[in-house]
């Protein structure tokens, strides 16, 4: 049977199970044959993560069902959303907040834990959430928000304050209805115009703080929903005129909104996301250099995570070609089968599994 492994872990003597090619397509290593030393220090210097093995045994189990949440991770979001669900509050009913507070959520250790590359993915996504859902995706956007930021290569500053703008950017929610903001079915013109009010009304809740003074928070919280093509909200900015933390944060948004469980909406595939926010892109309503990278790291934090299919079966991502965009994965079913989702089209994956879905 054939066995994804990373690169770093291959041996000498393995056998090669299907072709090893390089980034335009020619044949490295064929089908059939006993890596080297030498071959493999040569796949090492190449963007190649992951090469097909065949072995003869199955594997007993699959690796990963073990550990799937992380106690120090989950430990520190439920203290960072429960800081934050305090500060909603008291700026919703005082209009403003103790700025010690924030400067305490604001942590360097609380963002190293969260924002942690591939486990902040996994993690986000295996956990069960109670407590209001707004709150849990504005803490969302502030984790994907100091990812992106390490992802650009931002200063220290810069990835402070775009966290911070990601935390804050749906807190004028608090201010619309909850029937109309959680309603189940399609939104009147009325209702609609009002939810979207709810840029402005964030805006306008933050500048009575200390965050005021800061126009790249200010600019990326009221800029979120704005899209480069001018179709946005609510002043119908295009491009040149909205600022890098509004073109981020909009992608950072969209993405948790969809692969998220609402009350409204269950969650969806993050490729069904990629597939979404790609057209977006296409289309000029999302920034392309912001877009393309969010998703192609977001693809590489993706692998390990353990999916629900369509024809009901639970798998683990083993492998994704990161050099597509619209590339889908291969995964491993509970049974040891190898899918090469790309190849099965008939079969496509639902969602990321929590990790209660994951052993039940």
């Amino acid at each position: 049977m054939l066995k994804v492994y990373a690169v770093e872990s291959l041996r000498s003597g393995l056998i090669v199970g299907r072709d090893i090619m390089d980034e335009n397509g020619n044949v490295l290593i064929s089908t059939g044959t006993a890596l080297t030393k030498e071959m493999i220090y040569g796949l090492l210097d190449r963007p190649i993560f992951s090469v097909y093995i065949e072995e003869k045994e199955p594997a007993a189990e699959i690796p990963g069902q073990e550990h799937l949440l992380d106690d120090e991770y989950t430990d520190c979001y439920n203290a960072v959303y429960d800081q934050l669900e305090k500060m909603f509050q008291e700026l919703a009913e005082n209009g403003k907040f103790d700025a010690a507070e924030l400067q305490d959520l604001m942590d360097e250790r609380n963002f190293t834990i969260l924002s942690d590359g591939a486990k902040a993915v996994s993690q986000i996504h295996n956990m069960e959430y109670q407590g209001p859902y707004l709150v849990h995706h504005c803490l969302h956007v502030g984790i994907l928000a100091g990812l992106m930021g390490k992802w650009l290569g931002l200063s220290i500053l810069d990835q402070y304050n775009l966290v911070i703008a990601g935390l804050f950017l749906d807190i004028g929610k608090m201010r619309v209805p909850a029937e109309v903001l959680d309603k189940n079915g399609k939104l009147t013109d009325e209702e609609f115009e009002l939810v979207k009010k709810h840029a402005q009304f964030s805006y306008d809740m933050i500048s009575m703080t200390t965050l005021n003074a800061n126009q790249d928070i200010m600019r990326g919280v009221l800029q979120h929903h704005e899209r480069c093509d001018g179709s946005g909200y609510p002043n119908h900015l295009t491009a040149e005129n909205i600022s890098s933390f509004g073109k981020i944060l909009a992608i950072l948004d969209m993405y948790d909104a969809m692969a998220s469980d609402r009350i409204f909406a269950k969650r969806r595939s993050p490729f069904d996301v990629f597939a979404t926010l790609y057209d977006d892109i296409l289309d000029g309503k999302l920034d392309t250099e912001y877009g393309v990278l969010f998703i192609k790291h977001l693809c590489h934090s993706l692998n390990g995570n353990w999916v629900g299919l369509s024809n009901g079966e639970k798998a683990r991502i083993v492998y994704l070609d990161e050099s597509r965009i619209r590339s889908l994965p291969v995964v491993q079913t509970l049974n040891g089968e190898f899918i090469d989702l790309g190849k099965e089209r008939e079969i496509k994956v639902t969602c990321i599994l929590t990790a209660n879905e994951v052993k039940s």
